[in-house]
């Protein structure tokens, strides 16, 4: 599966055009109006922070009266700013995109859902059993290459042992989520897995010698100076690398798209908790979930949202979601860690 190349005009006329979405189908009723009432929510900062606004809060604010605000600030930061202000938080909604909606959860940090309509469509694995957090969006991974370098989009994390690609392989440092999701990935596709990382690490010790980075920023140059054809990583950074007018393209592997979940919880003892819970429905309705996966590229966790054919052929949908053990991960990755910077690193 891939996306073509989409120019910046495009991506920022689309963008501009959020703002005048008509309001999502399914009102609130006049019980459920916030007029006057505010909701903060953290948020993931820059552009992104800037499309779910537009997508998701914008016609929320219009349809109920209340007045959202999202802080900036990444997954950990967010679940220490939760741990610190327990028993009188200041924000009353938490975003998180690293599993932290577990240890909130744990802690005793975040209550049940209430009045979120749309809970019930998610699938189980999805949601938390007690409804304490809820996906509303998935980013998935996959590989990301130069359609001018290679013509037939890859179909396996194979691939990129192949003899024609040597010397133009980047992969990211363990230390980055997507580094270790992609020894995970190796393993599977050789025939191991989570509770068998040998082929992993076998796989990855052909590749050594390859170019190897550590963030999302590195993209841009590492795609801009034409050495680097293929890497692992996920849609929302393909699509904006592909919009800065590098011809590159993403491709959901044939043992799947490893899922980084986008979760929302309220805080417990949240001033605003019901106006948290109805933005979460928000959150969850098809035509937000189009609207994120428009400029995002990010996956619709509502199996009941249905993609344009624009979009459906560009965006991994719920069924080619590879599911990871995150508890067997957490529990070696500091013994992976060590090791692979023992063997891959040097």
């Amino acid at each position: 599966m891939t996306f073509d190349h989409i120019s910046r005009r495009q991506v920022l006329t689309g963008l501009a055009a959020l703002g005048t979405l008509p309001l999502l189908s399914s009102r609130l009723s006049a019980a459920e109006s916030f007029s006057g009432r505010s909701l903060v929510s953290s948020g993931f900062g820059g552009s992104t922070m800037d499309i779910i606004h537009k997508a998701v809060f914008d016609p929320f604010d219009k349809a109920t009266g209340a007045k959202s605000t999202q802080v900036p600030m990444q997954s950990a930061a967010a679940l220490a700013r939760l741990k610190s202000e327990a028993g009188n938080p200041q924000i009353d909604m938490f975003q998180f995109s690293g599993g932290q909606e577990d240890a909130a959860k744990k802690e005793g940090l975040t209550q049940p859902l209430t009045s979120v309509a749309q809970l019930n469509a998610i699938p189980a694995e999805m949601k938390d059993p007690d409804g304490h957090w809820v996906t509303w969006a998935v980013i998935g991974e996959g590989i990301v290459y130069r359609k001018d370098k290679i013509k037939e989009p890859p179909r396996s994390y194979k691939d990129f042992l192949k003899p024609e690609y040597k010397g133009h392989v980047a992969f990211p440092a363990i230390t980055n989520g997507y580094g270790m999701d992609f020894l995970v990935m190796l393993a599977r596709a050789f025939g191991g897995g989570e509770v068998n990382i040998e082929p992993g690490f076998e796989a990855m010790r052909k590749l050594k010698g390859e170019t190897i980075f550590k963030a999302a920023s590195d993209l841009p140059s590492l795609f801009g100076q034409g050495d680097i054809w293929i890497m692992p990583y996920d849609t929302g950074n393909a699509f904006k690398v592909q919009s800065s007018g590098l011809p590159v393209a993403f491709a959901t592997p044939e043992e799947g798209s490893p899922a980084v979940n986008i979760t929302a919880v309220v805080a417990k003892g949240a001033k605003n908790a019901d106006v948290a819970n109805a933005a979460i429905d928000y959150m969850l309705r098809p035509e937000a979930q189009i609207e994120i996966a428009r400029h995002m590229r990010w996956t619709a966790s509502n199996p009941n949202t249905k993609l344009p054919d624009d979009l459906a052929s560009e965006v991994p949908n719920v069924a080619q979601l590879a599911k990871l053990d995150r508890a067997i991960i957490n529990e070696k990755r500091p013994e992976w860690t060590e090791r692979w910077n023992r063997e891959i690193a040097r």
